[in-house]
């Protein structure tokens, strides 16, 4: 099994959120993507392909300042109804992640949760970066 798609089964088994994933290289071609099954997408995926292709070209355009702040690790792009991460991995290729952002009860009002797990998220990219 490529470690992409190991990231990629381990990420949906361990994370119910998460709606859709891929690893695709520095052109934004899809290596490994992987849909929860009984989800329907919001968003088409020439358009998700789209906003990779933009997603990597402004993580290319912010490597200007890794010399200053260090290395990018994640973005995350909220709206309504999904979170969109980003997150950079080997030569030059990234991950990106779609998972529900469902609001949750809050006393103040509405809250739309936390951070998408990215401790758990970084962690099992993490485990498949330290198998080489």
């Amino acid at each position: 099994m490529d470690k992409y798609e190991k990231l990629l089964n381990m990420l949906m088994d361990f994370n119910e959120s998460i709606r859709f994933a891929a690893v695709c290289n520095k052109n934004g071609e899809f290596l490994w993507n992987s849909q929860r099954k009984g989800v329907k997408n919001i968003v088409p995926l020439e358009e998700t392909k789209d906003t990779i292709s933009r997603d990597i070209e402004a993580w290319k355009e912010n490597s200007a300042i890794t010399g200053i702040v260090g290395s990018g690790l994640y973005t995350i792009a909220s709206y309504d109804k999904i979170k969109r991460i980003t997150v950079p991995l080997d030569e030059g290729n990234m991950l990106f992640i779609s998972v529900n952002n469902k609001p949750m009860s809050n006393i103040k009002g509405k809250s739309y949760g936390h951070l998408a797990e990215m401790g758990e998220i970084l962690s099992i990219v993490d485990f498949i970066k330290a198998k080489k």
